[in-house]
């Protein structure tokens, strides 16, 4: 038990730096090559703090737990969505009005219904890949295309005195992310033992325990950026994007395995529609996403624990 609260400690300090040295080189490295905050959260350390999901489901699995991966995606989209961006919200305002966000935010309502629709199957069919595939191409392509408008307007701009990226940069986000991932496996092992400890079910330690420990790297990400004042647009790229990479790529992936669906995920797809749904109508409503969101958020979040605990 106590060796257990030892490596949690340790996980924790491993993803608090994994993030500082993920955050500080994506921005210098998005920078220099004339990326905006939206793109490097979306597509760098969006992706990046996904490898945690990434892993541990694949892992799980293939070791024949299967309910624990899906589990896992699902349970850490609603803690990015409520718990992440709910305290973000609380801590600075999100502002949420500009037309590269709102289409994220859309994006991230076709994929949640995407999810809906193959979660409501009773198995996990190999089908379901070319619709997360599908989607996933899709959402590549308009980032990219983005990426390129966004670098032509800096070249228009005659920013030519732009720095190019170091190998430094690149060493230290190669570190953060190694970080993140050890960071985040050793927080599911310590905190999924601990919870055996005290006797909790599997199907809690996968929606609570576990989600919560592959999105602790975008939890640390986003505190990060709160505290150090970073552009907004990197905290909401960071967990749409997250959130898409977890359900496009990572379940795309696990469709393989012809999984079983035996959980009735009817209460989490509801909340995160809501979300997306929310999201939508903040920038229909030219609202930005601050206290009142972040309380409403952390809110359903706290009923989504309660849930999966009952």
């Amino acid at each position: 038990m106590v060796l257990q609260v030892l490596l949690l400690a340790l996980s924790i300090v491993m993803l608090y730096y994994g993030a500082e040295f993920a955050l500080e080189a994506a921005e210098k490295i998005g920078m220099a090559l004339g990326l905006s905050p939206l793109v490097i959260g979306l597509l760098i350390v969006g992706f990046g703090t996904s490898l945690p999901e990434f892993f541990v489901s694949q892992i799980s699995a293939l070791d024949g737990n299967p309910q624990i991966a899906l589990g896992n995606i699902v349970g850490s989209n609603i803690a990015n969505l409520f718990l992440i961006l709910g305290i973000s919200g609380f801590m600075t305002e999100l502002f949420v009005q500009r037309k590269e966000i709102k289409i994220q935010f859309y994006l991230h309502l076709g994929i949640t219904s995407i999810l809906a629709f193959v979660l409501f199957q009773n198995r996990l069919y190999p089908w379901a890949a070319g619709l997360f595939g599908a989607f996933f191409a899709f959402y590549l392509y308009d980032t990219f295309k983005q990426m390129m408008k966004q670098r032509h307007l800096s070249d228009y701009d005659n920013s030519t005195d732009r720095e190019r990226p170091h190998a430094k940069e690149f060493l230290f986000l190669a570190i953060g992310f190694v970080l993140l991932y050890l960071g985040g496996e050793l927080l599911v092992d310590s905190g999924t033992e601990l919870a055996k400890a005290v006797g909790v079910s599997s199907y809690v330690i996968s929606a609570v325990f576990v989600a919560f420990g592959t999105s602790f790297p975008e939890l640390v990400t986003a505190i990060m950026a709160c505290i150090k004042k970073k552009n907004t647009d990197l905290i909401t790229g960071n967990i749409i994007g997250s959130n898409i990479f977890n359900v496009a790529f990572v379940l795309g992936s696990l469709s393989f395995y012809n999984i079983p669906i035996e959980n009735d995920f009817t209460i989490e797809i509801v909340c995160l529609l809501f979300a997306s749904l929310f999201l939508i109508g903040l920038t229909l409503l030219k609202k930005n996403f601050g206290r009142l969101s972040g309380l409403i958020f952390l809110g359903f979040y706290v009923y989504s624990v309660f849930n999966w605990v009952s």
